[in-house]
C-alpha cells in the first residue's frame, strides 16, 4: 500500500528532525544555564576572596589603571584572572586561538607570562600544554594560596575552594555539551530518510495529482525542513555567536562583560565596614603598584 508505506517514512523522518531540533536547542539552553552558574561562582569566588582582604588581613596587591573616561579604577591579580576565566571558556567553545594580552589579564606582564609558561604546547614538564581554563585556575588556586598563607582559619580556606570547585564543574559541563556531537550515522540517516521520503511523495502522489505544480510543492518542502534544520544546527552552540543581528542575544558575550565588571567592582569598592588591624599587622596593607611597570606592551583600555 504506497500511501501507508509514504506515511510511515514521513512519521520516521519527522521523528528524526524533530529530535535533532530538540537536541540541538536544548544544548544551546543548557550551555547558558551552565555559563549563568560559571559566571555566578566567579563572583561568589571574588566576594569570598574580598572578605579575607578587609583590615587586619593580608591582601594582593593593587593596581591603579585609568578607564579611559579620565578617571582611574582599581583592581588586583586575582580580579583580573577571574575575569579572564569566562572568557577564555567563551574563546575554547567557540574554537580560536586565545591572546593572553586581550584578556583581563593582559593588564598586568607577570600574569601574561605565567599564562603563557602553563600553555605553551611541547613544554616539557609538570607546568605547559595546560589548557587556556586549567591554566587560569591553577593561577586563581597560587594566588588563593598566597592570600591565605600565614592563616588559620581552614573553613574559610575549604569556603574559597569549594567556589573553584562550583568554577570547575560549571566549566565541565560546558565543554561536555559544547564539545559532544551525536554519531554521524544519524544525520546521514536523516538526510537518506527525508530524501526517499521525499522521492516517493512526488511519483506516486505529487505528480499524479498535482502535474507540474509538484515542483514548488516539493521545493517548499525542502526549503522548510533545510531551513529549520540550518536553524537549530546554527545556535546550538551558542557560545560562536558574536552579535544580535545572528538571531539571538549573544548573552554568552554580554556574561563575559558584565561578569568583568562585577569582578573588578568587588575588588575595586572600599569596604565600609573595616576590622580594626591588630598590633603588628600595620603593614598588612599593601601598597598600590606602580602602573606604568603592570603593563604590558600594547595594551589597550578595556573600559573605554
Amino acid at each position: 500500500d504506497s500511501p501507508a508505506a509514504i506515511a510511515a517514512i514521513s512519521t520516521f523522518s519527522e521523528f528524526l528532525l524533530v529530535s535533532k531540533i530538540q537536541a540541538n536547542l536544548a544544548c544551546n539552553s543548557t550551555i547558558i544555564t551552565e555559563f549563568n552558574n560559571l559566571t555566578g561562582s566567579l563572583i561568589n569566588l571574588s566576594l569570598w576572596v574580598k572578605s579575607q582582604m578587609v583590615g587586619g588581613k593580608r591582601v594582593v596587591q593593587t593596581v591603579t589603571l585609568p578607564d579611559g573616561s579620565g578617571g582611574c579604577y582599581k583592581t588586583n591579580k586575582i580580579g583580573m584572572t577571574l575575569a579572564s576565566v569566562p572568557y577564555a571558556v567563551k574563546y575554547v567553545g567557540r574554537g580560536v586561538t586565545i591572546r593572553p594580552e586581550g584578556l583581563p589579564l593582559g593588564q598586568d606582564k607577570m600574569l601574561v607570562e605565567k599564562y603563557k609558561e602553563y600553555t605553551t604546547k611541547g613544554k616539557v614538564g609538570s607546568a605547559g600544554s595546560m589548557t587556556p581554563f586549567v591554566a587560569l585556575v591553577l593561577m586563581i588556586g597560587e594566588q588563593i594560596d598566597e592570600i591565605q598563607r600565614g592563616e588559620k582559619k581552614d573553613t574559610e580556606y575549604a569556603v574559597l575552594f569549594a567556589q573553584l570547585n562550583a568554577v570547575t564543574a560549571a566549566e565541565g559541563s560546558i565543554g561536555a555539551k559544547s564539545g559532544y556531537n551525536p554519531p554521524y550515522i544519524l544525520d546521514g540517516l536523516l538526510f537518506i530518510v527525508f530524501i526517499l521520503y521525499l522521492g516517493l511523495a512526488l511519483i506516486s502522489d505529487l505528480i499524479p495529482n498535482n502535474g507540474a505544480n509538484a515542483i514548488w510543492i516539493a521545493a517548499v518542502i525542502a526549503l522548510c525542513t533545510i531551513v529549520f534544520f540550518q536553524i537549530s544546527d546554527r545556535y546550538w552552540n551558542p557560545m560562536a555567536l558574536r552579535s544580535k543581528r545572528s538571531g539571538q542575544e549573544p548573552l554568552v558575550s554580554q556574561m563575559c562583560v558584565s561578569t568583568e565588571l562585577a569582578i573588578t567592582a568587588v575588588f575595586e569598592r572600599q569596604n565600609p565596614y573595616p576590622l580594626p588591624i591588630k598590633e603588628g599587622d600595620e603593614g598588612a596593607q599593601a601598597a598600590p603598584m606602580d602602573v606604568a611597570s603592570s603593563l604590558i606592551p600594547g595594551f589597550r583600555l578595556r573600559f573605554p
